[in-house]
C-alpha cells in the first residue's frame, strides 16, 4: 500500500466514522452558516455568510430513503437524543456547537427525511466583514461602537436571514475589555474575545419529554444572571417571557442587547405590546436605540443592508415609539445618509461633563480606526477584540498607527 493509499483510508475512515460523512467537508467550510437537506434525490443546499452568495445548491445528496434516514438517525446520536417514527422531530446540538434540526421520514415529511444545520463558527464576523460586506459604514461603526462603548441598550432587528446574530456578535466586540458580560442563547453562536465572560446555554430536558425533568430555559438563565452582576446582558433572541425579563433588568441598570423577529418599527411595536412578550410603555422606554437589518434583493444577489437606526425617545400609547432616526439606507444610490443629529450623544456628551467637539473628534478617531482595519483587512475577532482593547488603555498608540484619511461625508452630530 502506498503513503497515498493510506492517507486516502486515513480521511475517509476520519470522515465516515468521526465525521458526518460526506456532508464533513461542508462542515469543515468556515464560509458556510447553514446547511440544509429538504429530502431524498434532491441537493443539499448551503447559505455562504458572504450574502452576495447566498444559497447554494452542492453535488451531495441522498438517493437512497434508507440512507437519509440512517444519517438523521446518526445527527441524532450526536445531539445526544432519539429520533423515531414515534417521536420524528429532533432539535438539538452537534457537539462543535452547531445546531441541528431534523424530522425523520414519516407522514410529516411527505419528501423523506429532512435537516438543517446552523453553523457553529470559531470564526465569527466582525465589525470590519459588516464594512466589506457593506451592510453598514464607517460613520454608522464609529456611532454604534460610542453607543455600546456607553452602555446603551440595543435591540437589533430583522426577519430570519438577516444576519441578526452576527451583528450582535460584531457590536458585542465593542464592549470594554474589563466589563461582565453574561450571555443566554438557546443555540451557542455568540463568540466574543473578553475573559471577563459568562456564556450560558438553554437546553431541553432529559427523556423522551420536557416533563421528565433537567429543563433549563431561557427565562431560568435570565432570572439567575440577575445574582452574576453582569454590566452588559446578550440574549441571542427574545420571543416571551425572556423579553419582559430582559426589559425589567434594563430598567434596573443593566445594558441589554439582543435580538427579535420584525423588519419595521410597527412589527417590533406589535410585537413587544403583545402577547407572549405585551411589555409596558415604561419598559420599552429603557432601551436607546433600535436597528433595523434586512435582506434584500439586487439582481440576482442578495444583500444585508441595516436600513435604519432610530433612537428611542419615549413611548406614547396612541402612536408608539417616539423615535429619533439617525441614519438612513438609500435604496437608489445604496448609501447611507445621516437624517437627524443623535440625542443619545447629546445625553452622553451632558452626562460625561465634555463638549460636543471632543465627542466629534472621538466619533472621527473610531471612524479613522475602523477604516484602518478594513484597509488593513484586519478581520479575525481576537485582532480586533486587542485593538479595540488597546484603544481603550492607550487610544493615543493607536491612533499613531493610523493614518487619518480625508473623508467629505456628512458627519452624524450631538442633538443642540
Amino acid at each position: 500500500m502506498t503513503p497515498e493509499q493510506r492517507e486516502k483510508i486515513r480521511y475517509y475512515a476520519k470522515r465516515d466514522f468521526a465525521g458526518l460523512g460526506k456532508l464533513q467537508p461542508l462542515m469543515n467550510d468556515t464560509e458556510i452558516e447553514d446547511i440544509s437537506c429538504d429530502g431524498t434525490g434532491i441537493p443539499v443546499y448551503a447559505y455562504h455568510r458572504n450574502p452576495e452568495f447566498g444559497s447554494v445548491a452542492t453535488n451531495v445528496s441522498w438517493d437512497d430513503p434508507d440512507d437519509l434516514d440512517s444519517f438523521v438517525m446518526k445527527l441524532a446520536q450526536r445531539c445526544g437524543q432519539s429520533i423515531s417514527v414515534s417521536q420524528p422531530l429532533l432539535d438539538g446540538s452537534l457537539p462543535d456547537g452547531s445546531r441541528v434540526q431534523a424530522t425523520l421520514a414519516t407522514d410529516i415529511a411527505r419528501h423523506g427525511s429532512n435537516f438543517t444545520i446552523r453553523r457553529f463558527t470559531d470564526d465569527p464576523l466582525t465589525p470590519v466583514h459588516m464594512m466589506d460586506y457593506e451592510t453598514e459604514d464607517p460613520r454608522m461603526m464609529s456611532y454604534l461602537w460610542t453607543l455600546v462603548e456607553n452602555e446603551k441598550s440595543i435591540l437589533v432587528c430583522g426577519t430570519t436571514g438577516a444576519g441578526k446574530t452576527s451583528q450582535l456578535n460584531a457590536l458585542s466586540l465593542f464592549i470594554k475589555p474589563e466589563k461582565k458580560i453574561v450571555s443566554i442563547e438557546d443555540t451557542p453562536e455568540l463568540r466574543i474575545p473578553h475573559e471577563h465572560w459568562v456564556p450560558e446555554v438553554a437546553r431541553s430536558g432529559f427523556g423522551s419529554s420536557v416533563e421528565s425533568g433537567g429543563e433549563v430555559s431561557m427565562d431560568d438563565l435570565l432570572k439567575e444572571s440577575l445574582r452574576q452582576r453582569p454590566e452588559y446582558i446578550l440574549v441571542g433572541e427574545v420571543r416571551g417571557e425572556e423579553a419582559y425579563i430582559m426589559f425589567q433588568q434594563m430598567a434596573t441598570g443593566h445594558t441589554g442587547m439582543s435580538t427579535i423577529h420584525a423588519d419595521s418599527l410597527e412589527m417590533l411595536m406589535d410585537r413587544l405590546t403583545t402577547d407572549p412578550i405585551n411589555l409596558s410603555g415604561s419598559l420599552i422606554e429603557t432601551l436607546d436605540l433600535i436597528m433595523i437589518i434586512k435582506r434584500i434583493r439586487r439582481g440576482d444577489q442578495y444583500i444585508r443592508r441595516v436600513t435604519g437606526l432610530y433612537e428611542v425617545e419615549g413611548f406614547n400609547d396612541r402612536t408608539g415609539i417616539d423615535a429619533n432616526q439617525v441614519f438612513d439606507w438609500d435604496p437608489q444610490t445604496d448609501d447611507y445618509h445621516v437624517i437627524n443629529d443623535s440625542v443619545v450623544l447629546k445625553d452622553i456628551v451632558e452626562q460625561s461633563g465634555r463638549d460636543e467637539e471632543d465627542m466629534r473628534r472621538e466619533l472621527a478617531n473610531k471612524q479613522y480606526i475602523l477604516q484602518w482595519m478594513q484597509d488593513q483587512q484586519i478581520k479575525d475577532y481576537r485582532e480586533v477584540g486587542d485593538i479595540l482593547a488597546r484603544y481603550y488603555s492607550d487610544p493615543q498608540s493607536v491612533m499613531e498607527r493610523v493614518k487619518n484619511p480625508d473623508s467629505g461625508d456628512d458627519e452624524v452630530g450631538v442633538k443642540s
